[in-house]
């Protein structure tokens, strides 16, 4: 029979907090079992990481489908995070020169799937977030990065006339880059209207504000000429070095020059 009044009050009560109480018990006995198998999972994927990165740079033979079934796998085991992540309290003295090595062998991964570079900026929160609560400084990410001279890494630190740092491959090419580059502004439309670095950054894959250091260094090579207004910078083939100085005023019938004409010439 119910129990009421202020005694059927208390039984429900405690009905309740000892429902409470098991359903707490039940709770940390998961977390704890989730917490002692934490670590060998991490560990585990760890090693399937870093046998991925092997077989990577010793096989370049692969189809499309296998390819792919890395890729997600790679996605998968770079969630996970840094297993072991160096700190100062367990590298001591040796804290910069162990971290620069953790962090190569973090970063060539995303910087190759980047296409090569990456802003370091964009490198510092990837690295922090796959350290999880062991977050390490911008004077720290620096001085690990500039410690990878002294290393053999498969990457480096690069710094743009602009200031700009990024980190990128030993084997990334700006004469590919420069090359796409061009392509792209030889088109009928990039030579009325010029290219922008959201255009750049569209061909290349990459972010716009590393597409417009790109640009401004195709400029400095001569393959670009730049332009600025209230909309901004547009980027133009250098079109001077088709220019004859012996025969200035003598118009062209091939070129890159005669094909301006004639796509201005269309548009008007």
């Amino acid at each position: 029979m119910p129990v009421v009044g202020v005694a059927g009050i208390l039984r429900k009560e405690q009905e309740t907090w000892e429902s409470a109480g098991q359903n707490l018990q039940d709770a940390f006995q998961d977390l704890n079992a989730l917490m002692s198998k934490a670590k060998e999972m991490m560990e585990l994927a760890e090693k399937m990481r870093q046998k991925l990165l092997t077989n990577s740079s010793a096989q370049s033979n692969s189809n499309d489908e296998e390819m792919g079934s890395k890729q997600d796998l790679q996605d998968l085991l770079l969630s996970v995070g840094i297993v072991s992540p160096v700190t100062k309290e367990t590298a001591g003295a040796l804290y910069h020169q162990q971290l620069s090595r953790q962090l190569a062998d973090f970063v060539r991964v995303p910087v190759e799937r980047a296409g090569g570079m990456m802003a370091l900026v964009d490198v510092y929160c990837l690295f922090n977030r796959a350290r999880g609560t062991e977050l390490i400084s911008p004077e720290d990410l620096l001085q690990a990065c500039s410690l990878w001279e002294k290393f053999d890494v498969p990457v480096m630190l690069r710094k743009f006339d602009s200031g700009v740092k990024v980190i990128q491959t030993k084997t990334h090419s700006d004469d590919e880059v420069f090359a796409r580059i061009s392509s792209l502004a030889q088109k009928p439309d990039a030579l009325l209207k010029g290219i922008s670095p959201s255009d750049a950054a569209f061909t290349l894959g990459i972010a716009p504000a590393l597409a417009k250091e790109h640009l401004l260094n195709a400029e400095n090579k001569g393959l670009l000429c730049r332009d600025v207004s209230p909309d901004g910078f547009r980027f133009y083939i250098n079109l001077f070095n088709e220019i004859d100085l012996q025969n200035i005023h003598l118009p062209k019938t091939h070129g890159l020059y005669h094909t301006w004409i004639s796509v201005a010439t269309a548009a008007h």
